[in-house]
């Protein structure tokens, strides 16, 4: 089996593995939307996995995060202040809320790496169209799940003059 050192064009590919073979321009068409759907979804995972490290590195102590309301104290008046000043039930239960995080981030980090690793190996099939594919999904991704990543730019006009270099 001669595998090319240099990418090349065409329709006859065998992806990842022996039954994934591509023979027609048809079955290279599904393939690339296959390919880019896997990186689209791969760039979705990593922010969720980044989502569920931030909310885990939130403070326990805060009534949102850990202490549930119930109807009755709702309508008492007290302020949000006095609400977060409240410690949670018990240090077990925010140790197994962080435990529960940590096993999920860890699970969801595996096959973040195991769908990786297999879009690396489709760029090293060195068929120009699945790496195209792997890029434009790698790109296309990243415009969908990390456009509300609350990333602040500031302007040379909103700076006093003395800040300006």
């Amino acid at each position: 089996m001669d595998m090319p050192m240099s990418f090349y064009f065409s329709t006859n590919v065998t992806i990842l593995f022996s039954g994934w073979t591509v023979q027609d321009a048809l079955g290279l068409g599904f393939s690339v939307i296959a390919i880019v759907a896997m990186a689209v979804l791969l760039e979705g995972l990593k922010r969720f996995v980044w989502w569920l490290g931030k909310r885990r590195q939130k403070d326990p102590l805060d009534v949102r995060n850990s202490i549930q309301e119930t109807p009755d104290s709702q309508g008492q008046g007290t302020s949000p202040l006095l609400r977060s000043l409240q410690f949670p039930p018990s240090i077990e239960h925010i140790e197994r809320r962080r435990l529960k995080f940590h096993i999920a981030q860890s699970l969801l980090h595996v096959l973040e790496v195991v769908g990786a690793y297999c879009l690396m190996l489709v760029v090293m099939t060195y068929n120009g169209w699945l790496a195209i594919a792997v890029f434009l999904g790698a790109g296309i991704g990243y415009f969908i799940f990390a456009a509300n990543m609350n990333i602040r730019v500031d302007s040379a006009k909103q700076q006093p003059t003395a800040q300006r270099l």
